[in-house]
């Protein structure tokens, strides 16, 4: 690895916690990792997940990544595996949650060294939703690190594992040009992806550009943080309403869909908004329109009303390799993590 850094203990519930330097040094580690033997490492250690939604790319890359290092990995449903929680400090717990946070959380450390939460918005108002209350509370009351792994605000992983995508397909990322774009999708969807792809590219120098209709704008704090993070690299960022001027000269077009904050508490509303822009989707003729750039999404993608399958399987598309690389930025984690 170029850089030595030490992350051990830390939690990786934000990019925003971490330096370019570490950011590009656990890069460089996952890449030295891709061509060597993963051994045995993490033998006797354990990873608890803590699964509040449906994941496949995330659940499987993190269990084999710890598995596969030696660790031992349990798996944790919320609704099937878990007591109904209560998240409010200092609550008289007489209703339907069993347990409190603070004792799931505790115990767990007991047996855990690492815990590893995925929890989403639901419907209600986004001043609520965006305090990220679960993963907040077992950052609070955990013993050992806590690991996003999808949350209200942020995807710290699947934009670490961008970045090693990035890096493989073009190089250096300061002074790339990446295009962010909102497309449309049935479902408001979390404003995690495109909130982490935001503070990664910035924090790494990229020249930003979201594309996005009236009305589905960043959460405010997350915007301040990726502004405070171009100035300090070098990067930049804006915001336009045209798709096409937002792929001009850029070297990846990256899909993303979002719901509006303003309207998240009216799903009505906010469904109504979405669909008057059904015809937001990434096309060939789009991509022809750039200089070869290449097309990046989180997945899992909604063929042909987000992408085109041309797109999507064309040989300038990194999402396979995107998928692929959350492996290895996550076992890089884990051993900076644990330090092993």
């Amino acid at each position: 690895m170029a850089t030595q850094i030490d992350i051990r203990g830390r939690d990786v519930v934000t990019l925003d916690t971490f330096s370019a330097e570490e950011i590009r040094a656990i890069t460089a580690r996952a890449r030295a990792l891709k061509d060597a033997p993963p051994g045995t490492p993490l033998a006797g250690h354990s990873l608890a997940m803590v699964f509040f939604e449906p994941s496949l790319r995330t659940r499987a890359s993190f269990a084999i990544a710890f598995g596969s290092l030696g660790g031992t990995v349990i798996d944790l449903v919320a609704g099937r595996d878990l007591w109904p929680l209560e998240m409010r400090e200092g609550a008289v717990m007489d209703d339907l949650a069993d347990e409190h946070v603070r004792d799931a959380a505790r115990v767990l450390s007991e047996y855990a060294d690492v815990i590893a939460i995925r929890a989403l918005a639901h419907q209600g108002d986004w001043a609520q939703a965006r305090r990220d209350t679960i993963i907040v509370s077992f950052q609070k009351h955990a013993g050992v690190p806590i690991f996003n792994m999808e949350s209200v605000l942020d995807h710290p992983c699947q934009a670490w594992g961008d970045a090693l995508t990035i890096e493989e397909a073009l190089g250096e990322p300061r002074g790339r040009k990446i295009a962010l774009v909102w497309t449309y999708h049935p479902k408001a969807k979390p404003l995690a992806v495109p909130h982490g792809v935001g503070v990664m590219a910035t924090k790494l120098g990229m020249d930003l550009t979201v594309a996005r209709p009236p009305g589905y704008d960043f959460d405010p704090s997350m915007l301040q943080t990726m502004r405070h993070a171009a100035d300090s690299s070098g990067g930049s960022i804006r915001f336009v309403e045209d798709s096409a001027e937002a792929v001009e000269n850029a070297d990846v077009v990256y899909a993303a869909s979002w719901g509006s904050i303003d309207l998240h508490a009216d799903r009505d509303a906010e469904r109504a908004l979405r669909d008057g822009h059904r015809d937001r989707r990434i096309t060939s003729a789009l991509m022809a329109s750039t200089d070869g750039a290449r097309f990046m999404h989180a997945m899992p993608v909604r063929r042909n009303v987000e992408a085109d399958d041309a797109v999507i399987d064309a040989p300038g598309s990194l999402v396979v390799q995107q998928a692929g690389n959350r492996l290895h930025i996550q076992r890089a984690l884990f051993r900076g993590v644990l330090g092993v």
